[in-house]
């Protein structure tokens, strides 16, 4: 049977499951090969995952697929992007398009900051590509406010073993977060 096409189908956000990245769904974090440059990137995060450095965050329809990622970097050389106890930093956020406008973000979203509140964080940090204002739209939606700029000047190295270097000028922006 063929599985119905996402705009066959409006989720209710809660009836879907967010857990931990397990190493075997480090090939589905790929996308479909849309993030397949990322092999390696994802490899070492998970590494660093079960150093307890990071966490590392999917949602899932049960069964079926990987449609949104969230990390977390706990501590960072940048302290005010997190400083390993009260301010946390959001990376690669994610939900696949055709699963955008239907709450799963912020369904994510707020999973993850419940998560970082009972960890003792009271601060949550992430950048926006300036390019990207329907994500900023978002954000600012859920309570961040911009409060700096960044170069967002970055490298990693791809599924061929080739650094690429990215240049994506960011918004920094940051929430507060509180109990429930």
């Amino acid at each position: 049977m063929d599985k119905p096409s996402p705009s066959q189908l409006k989720y209710n956000p809660q009836s879907l499951n967010i857990r931990s990245v397990r190493e075997t769904d480090l090939h589905a974090l790929e996308w479909d090969g849309e993030y397949q440059k990322f092999r390696r990137m994802y490899a070492q995060l998970f590494r660093q995952s079960q150093q307890q450095k990071i966490l590392m965050w999917l949602v899932e329809i049960p069964l079926q697929e990987i449609i949104g990622q969230a990390f977390v970097m706990l501590s960072s050389g940048e302290r005010d992007a997190a400083d390993g106890f009260t301010r946390a930093y959001i990376f690669a956020f994610r939900v696949k398009s055709h699963w955008r406008n239907q709450g799963i973000g912020s369904y994510l979203m707020d999973y993850v900051e419940k998560d970082l509140f009972e960890k003792g964080f009271r601060y949550v940090t992430l950048n926006v590509a300036k390019e990207n204002p329907d994500a900023r739209r978002l954000y600012e939606r859920l309570g961040y406010k911009v409060i700096g700029s960044k170069p967002g000047i970055w490298s990693y190295q791809d599924e061929n073993g080739k650094i690429q270097r990215v240049n994506e000028p960011a918004w920094r922006m940051m929430k507060r977060i509180q109990s429930a």
